[in-house]
């Protein structure tokens, strides 16, 4: 495998273990304090709820972009499909999350309510550079790039 796409395929798995790393941290700490400190409010019924379900939703993401960075770090081309996936999963979980938003009888209020501390563990992959998605496209389009020429195995394809 050229340099080129080693290199590639490396940094992005750094990100991804890193960003993993520190939104678990983050995930963990309004964990806490949403389910267990912070007093319930009759204009967020929901809230727990829907942060519970936000917080194993984040889980998920972490874990499987943590799997694509161990194997990206292995220069495996399944990293590039599930780490492809998995940012098209998020964009798709950001746009319904934010859908959501309108539902009535208190559920609407509620995932707004539990949007900002809820997705603390994937807020890295969707704003990490401060511009939204941008890591996740970018870093998809060139792994698929760096990826293209080589077979299901992981070695370059002749």
């Amino acid at each position: 495998m050229p340099t080129w796409r080693k290199c590639i395929f490396r940094t992005v798995g750094v990100l991804n273990a890193l960003f993993a790393m520190i939104g678990a941290y983050w995930l963990s700490g309004t964990a806490l304090w949403a389910l267990f400190r912070l007093p319930p409010n009759p204009q967020t019924p929901y809230f727990r709820t829907v942060f519970a379900a936000m917080t194993a939703t984040n889980l998920i993401f972490i874990a499987l972009f943590l799997f694509a960075a161990i194997q990206l770090f292995r220069l495996r081309r399944s990293g590039v499909f599930v780490h492809a996936i998995m940012s098209v999963a998020l964009i798709f979980y950001s746009a319904l999350n934010g859908l959501l938003w309108r539902v009535g009888h208190g559920i609407g209020v509620s995932i707004g309510a539990a949007t900002g501390v809820g997705n603390m563990g994937i807020v890295l992959f969707e704003f990490g550079f401060f511009v939204p998605y941008l890591y996740p496209i970018v870093s998809s389009a060139f792994l698929l790039l760096a990826g293209w020429k080589m077979s299901p195995a992981g070695e370059l394809a002749r």
